[in-house]
């Protein structure tokens, strides 16, 4: 599944290419991928593309908005105007080798046209994400959408190192690790970058939330945000099998310190990195950097 970083690589991408098209046409061509109905989003602009966690939001014109959550397996794939342009292609998401084929394929689920001749093509090989129409104006309401149970988003200027120990402390008895993935703590934050924030932060990720000192979870804090400005700044990472809007795989993982290089030396001590489970994940550490509280 995607994280934090990898969907807004997508989110930037798209930008560029959709934001200002009319919604000519959508053709559902698998009903449990779409929820909503798509005739109250035929005929609406296309005003902006936001992301919360790991969910995209494209608000429409109508007091509309389209959310998208890719799961384990999807794949946005927009195509330039038939016949002039057609080499043009974004892509975002799972790839696969019918990414640069022709669309629709046998794993596409739904079709956008846009006034001009362009496509957007939602692919979802397990059919696990989704698209939803929703009214703009509730999602505005944080306790009312869709959203709500998502804790804050960690890139806001609004994250306070405060706000996250204030989460934190609500699950005193958790591994730290595995708390920070908890979505309604903080949003968007996954395996990769969960390991990442811990080394950053010098915290051994089984360290108990009820023991950390504000110190600590200053570290962390600082972490959590510096792990994910580093993935979107390095397009996301290969391992999860994302790649951008422009189709080019992301290389965060040719940088970090810890995660997929368990019996490699970590690259500020030399001691050999270590994975462990927890919370039914691998989980990477370095003994001597991390050392347990």
């Amino acid at each position: 599944m995607p994280e934090l970083p990898e969907v807004e690589v997508i989110r930037l991408g798209l930008s560029r290419k959709i934001i200002g098209l009319k919604i000519q046409k959508i053709q559902v061509l698998s009903p449990k991928s779409f929820l909503g109905n798509p005739n109250l989003v035929q005929g609406q602009k296309v005003l902006n593309i936001w992301r919360k966690a790991k969910i995209l939001g494209v608000e429409l014109s109508g007091d509309k908005t389209l959310l998208f959550h890719l799961k384990m397996s999807g794949q946005l794939v927009w195509k330039g105007e038939s016949g002039k342009g057609e080499g043009e292609r974004f892509i975002g998401g799972h790839p696969t080798i019918d990414m640069v084929g022709q669309m629709p394929n046998s794993h596409t689920r739904v079709i956008f046209s846009f006034a001009g001749g362009s496509h957007l093509y939602f692919n979802d090989q397990r059919k696990f994400g989704w698209v939803k129409v929703v009214q703009s104006a509730k999602l505005k309401v944080q306790s009312e959408g869709i959203l709500g149970k998502l804790g804050p988003e960690p890139l806001d200027k609004g994250f306070a190192w405060q706000v996250l120990k204030q989460n934190l402390l609500k699950h005193k008895n958790m591994p730290v690790k595995v708390a920070i993935m908890d979505q309604s703590v903080v949003s968007g934050v996954g395996n990769i970058y969960a390991n990442e924030a811990c080394f950053d932060a010098r915290l051994d990720p089984r360290t108990k939330v009820g023991s950390l000192t504000d110190e600590q979870f200053t570290r962390l804090h600082h972490g959590i945000v510096k792990s994910l400005q580093d993935g979107i700044k390095h397009g996301g990472s290969t391992r999860a099998h994302f790649v951008d809007a422009e189709g080019h795989k992301g290389y965060f993982l040719d940088y970090a310190f810890v995660y997929w290089r368990d019996k490699h030396a970590c690259k500020v001590c030399g001691t050999e990195i270590k994975k462990v489970t927890l919370g039914g994940r691998g989980t990477y550490l370095c003994p001597k950097c991390q050392k347990a509280v």
